[in-house]
């Protein structure tokens, strides 16, 4: 008879998970005694314009009978958001009061003291923060030379969307693998057993999206986009010298540019929100979409795979270490702001154990591992167990979060986008990325060795 050994740890885990559970509903805070009265008071947040926004109207009701402050939410596309934040730091204007921004920008934000040092706030309310139960590597996301950017409320992960049904049809298993993406996005295309169906949908419209889709996929290829910057570096910044031009950097290119035959008509613009509902009716049998997006699957209302969907870890090269992209937002809180004291107790009201819960189970995305444990929200959302499953194997710095971040991107992502049009080619592209971003961070002093 063949012998089973059990791994002790994989025993100790639902236990360790359980604790943290247990020990953050033990730690459950009066919000009546906490927090200031603040009548007649209104406080403004700015955000993005994420499905999740809707679950803020019902959340800040509570606050506003906690505190007697209205809470007035604004949210922007992606790019609009940027640049109304940045605007409004650079001007000192007290328009808002909490900023929420995303993780690449906290570089940005430090240095240009658009948002306030919450490390002091953090140590005072550390008994109702539990700052050790966000995941790891956003907490690292959201520290910045020492300073805490925001608070952890939105942390993000890439996962593996499959149509369970068609693949179980088609005798074929969650791509575990680039190589298995690339089968089964030819499987679904063009195949009269699937009828009216494409592989996959990517990320390829030109600017901000394929260019994060790059720094989503170049790590997963084995490769890095800057000399010092890959997983396990003990400074991913201490040398910023372009690997745009490397084997790995041209194969990320060639792939997409690959797919785009296993891609429905206007795949070149398509982008987050194109992709996601692509993939809701039916369009699709793969994507690989940020989980913020997995409550739309799930919802019969607007999703007809609801039911017919499963999530895995986002694939990798064979013979690569999965790294699952890592995004996401923080809760900041505005230098310019008169009202600082309302607005830090709104963030630790908003981000705490108990209230977080609230917000995952309305759709919002899970950013505290017992959260991502808890049996309420596995229940509803099955789907949380793969984003427990990849927060471990992150990156924090997956997107460069240096002030230069944002151009960075947006310059891959011209040039890539330059490459899957034909316009010209991908060594051609991706070289002259190489040049631009080069001169960029060379002259904003970062060490840069000169590049082929």
């Amino acid at each position: 008879m063949k012998k089973t050994h059990l791994n002790p740890l994989k025993l100790l885990i639902p236990i360790f998970c359980a604790a943290v559970a247990l020990y953050s509903q033990a730690q459950e805070t009066d919000w009546s005694k906490e927090l200031q009265k603040a009548d007649g008071k209104t406080l403004r947040v700015i955000m993005i314009q994420d499905p999740w926004v809707k679950g803020f109207d019902t959340i800040d009701k509570e606050f506003q009978k906690l505190t007697g402050a209205e809470v007035v939410v604004d949210s922007y596309s992606y790019d609009d958001l940027h640049q109304k934040e940045v605007l409004m730091g650079n001007n000192k204007s007290d328009s808002y009061d909490v900023v929420v921004l995303d993780s690449p920008w906290v570089g940005e934000f430090q240095q240009g003291g658009y948002v306030e040092n919450l490390k002091p706030s953090l140590e005072k309310d550390a008994k109702i923060v539990q700052w050790d139960d966000f995941v790891a590597t956003f907490r690292q996301v959201a520290d910045w030379k020492g300073s805490i950017i925001g608070v952890p409320f939105g942390a993000y992960f890439v996962l593996f969307n499959y149509r369970a049904d068609l693949f179980k049809e088609a005798g074929l298993s969650p791509a575990k693998t680039i190589e298995d993406l690339k089968t089964a996005a030819k499987t679904f295309t063009n195949n009269p057993k699937f009828p009216g169906g494409y592989g996959i949908g990517m990320n390829n419209q030109r600017g901000s999206a394929v260019g994060q889709a790059y720094f989503e996929y170049i790590y997963n290829f084995g490769g890095k986009p800057f000399a010092s910057m890959y997983p396990g570096s003990a400074d991913p910044y201490a040398d910023m010298t372009p690997q745009f031009t490397s084997p790995q950097s041209i194969e990320v290119v060639q792939f997409f540019k690959d797919l785009l035959q296993n891609e429905p008509p206007g795949a070149l613009n398509m982008a987050w929100d194109q992709r996601a509902n692509a993939f809701a009716t039916g369009r699709l049998s793969m994507a690989c979409l940020w989980s913020v997006r997995e409550p739309l699957l799930e919802d019969p209302s607007r999703s007809k795979v609801n039911g017919k969907f499963g999530t895995s870890v986002f694939p990798t090269k064979e013979g690569t270490k999965p790294v699952p992209p890592l995004g996401g937002w923080v809760m900041g809180i505005n230098t310019a702001s008169k009202q600082k004291d309302l607005a830090w107790d709104y963030i630790k009201w908003f981000t705490s154990p108990e209230t977080h819960k609230k917000f995952v189970l309305l759709g919002g995305p899970p950013s505290r591992i017992s959260t991502m444990q808890d049996p309420d929200v596995l229940k509803k959302s099955p789907w949380i167990q793969t984003v427990f499953e990849s927060q471990s194997q992150t990156f924090a710095d997956c997107r460069p979060r240096i002030p230069e971040s944002f151009q960075i991107i947006d310059k891959v992502g011209l040039h890539v986008s330059e490459a899957l049009q034909g316009q010209v080619s991908i060594e051609a592209a991706m070289k002259q990325a190489n040049e631009e971003i080069g001169a960029l961070l060379k002259k904003a002093g970062y060490k840069v060795s000169d590049t082929p």
